[in-house]
């Protein structure tokens, strides 16, 4: 695996987030950890970033990110990594594995599904 070089965790504008509006509802949206993050955001770990060529993708933090949003904070701490897309794949692999107990298969399924949610409707 390639080795990223960390940048120092600092405050990330959530609308430089390359991703897609995270909004109530949403099928990988877990109501009672977006609850438990608005209560405990400032305690919680930063979200993980890969800076990919100036695009800021969030690999690990969604649900914090959408107790920033909800709280009405602009910006959320984030430990920011330089890399590519694969870096920030594996890590979102290797993390889900290790914190969640999901396996390779069950998590890139689970990254399969988010993306073809965020895709545009077709013509």
């Amino acid at each position: 695996m390639q080795e990223c070089a960390m940048m120092p965790i600092t405050e990330v504008p959530l609308a430089d987030l390359d991703q897609e509006p995270i909004v109530e509802g949403h099928p990988h949206l877990d109501p009672e950890r977006v609850a438990y993050y608005v209560e405990h955001l400032d305690e919680s770990p930063p979200v993980m970033v890969y800076n990919i060529h100036g695009r800021l993708l969030l690999a690990d933090g969604y649900h914090r990110v959408a107790a920033a949003q909800r709280l009405g904070r602009g910006a959320i701490r984030a430990e920011v990594h330089q890399g590519e897309r694969g870096d920030a794949l594996r890590f979102a692999v290797e993390h889900g594995k290790e914190q969640r107990g999901l396996s390779e298969h069950e998590i890139m399924e689970a990254i399969a599904r988010r993306s073809r949610d965020q895709e545009p409707p077709m013509p």
